[in-house]
C-alpha cells in the first residue's frame, strides 16, 4: 500500500499583485477538501502559507512541502486551466 505524504494541491485562483512581486492564490486538497492559500513570491522562490487560527502568514519552510507547494503551483501556471487575474492598481489599502 502507497501513501502519499502530501495531498495532492489543486490551485483554484490566482491572483498576480505585480505591486508586490507575488502571486495569491488559492489551491485545494484533493483528499480533504480543504482550502489553503498562498503568497508566492515567484522571484524571491518563497512561499507562504495563510494560517487562520493564528491570523497570520507563515513561510513554507520544510524543504518537502516546499516542494510540494511550488510543483502543483507551476503545474498550475503551465496549465493555464484556472481563473488568472492581475491587479492593475497599487492603490490597494494595506490593513
Amino acid at each position: 500500500m502507497i501513501t502519499c505524504a502530501h495531498p495532492k494541491l489543486i490551485f483554484r485562483h490566482m491572483v498576480e499583485l505585480p505591486h508586490c512581486e507575488c502571486v495569491f492564490c488559492s489551491a485545494e486538497e484533493e483528499q480533504t477538501h480543504r482550502t489553503k492559500i498562498y503568497l508566492v513570491f515567484k522571484e524571491r522562490h518563497k512561499v507562504y502559507q495563510r494560517n487562520g487560527i493564528k491570523g497570520n502568514w507563515e513561510e513554507v519552510t520544510h524543504r518537502e512541502d516546499y516542494a510540494h507547494v511550488w510543483e502543483a503551483f507551476e503545474h498550475a501556471v503551465t496549465d493555464r486551466k484556472i481563473p488568472s487575474f492581475v491587479a492593475a492598481t497599487s492603490d490597494i489599502a494595506m490593513l
